[in-house]
């Protein structure tokens, strides 16, 4: 696994890159949760970031829920427990979403963006957001996962910008996006230990 640096302000929306808005205006609608709620764009990356340029979409916007007032930790948690992917998939509470470019939209409460750089090789397990290789203090090493999903990336929510740093309900939480590029499917969820 390569480090991920969340970096300085980003001001390009076609960089890789956390918050901001999401570049899927007229090509899909704001995400929400089977209830209603808004999702909050988590990251926006290019294909070519994630080194799956085949697969016939140009971006990939991953959402989930977030409240800054109401306890949502274990609507976006999977573990292993059956039970746990099927509040996230029953419920939308998050969402990966593969994308032609598309015009910037914002959500009604924004991440502020910044740039992600990819640094070195880090020790395995790492504990920060990171790309590549194998997940990092990933709870259960056999997640039932289809088979074509693909580890991609881990966002550490202590890495996120000042105030969003419980953006995955708490401060010290990692969420780990699989990705299956054949299909054009995703899955985002977060872990606590």
């Amino acid at each position: 696994m390569k480090e991920l640096v969340i970096d300085e302000t980003s001001h390009d929306a076609l960089e890789p890159r956390i918050g901001g808005g999401a570049l899927i205006g007229g090509v899909e609608s704001w995400p929400t949760s089977s209830s209603g709620e808004a999702l909050h764009l988590i990251a926006s990356l290019p294909a070519a970031f994630l080194r799956i340029a085949g697969c016939g979409y140009e971006y990939m916007s991953v959402f989930s829920l977030y409240s800054a007032s109401e306890y949502f930790l274990d609507r976006v948690t999977y573990h292993g427990d059956p039970d746990e992917m099927e509040i996230i998939t029953r419920d939308r509470t998050t969402r990966v979403i593969f994308h032609a470019r598309g015009t910037e939209m914002f959500g009604t409460h924004v991440i502020p963006a910044r740039t992600l750089r990819v640094r070195d090789e880090v020790a395995h397990p790492f504990h920060g957001s990171g790309i590549g290789g194998h997940p990092g203090l990933l709870q259960d090493e056999n997640l039932s996962l289809p088979q074509d999903f693909e580890f991609a990336i881990q966002l550490y929510s202590g890495d996120f910008p000042d105030g969003w740093t419980d953006i995955f309900g708490l401060s010290d939480a990692l969420g780990y996006l699989f990705v299956a590029t054949k299909s054009g499917k995703g899955l985002f969820f977060v872990q606590v230990t």
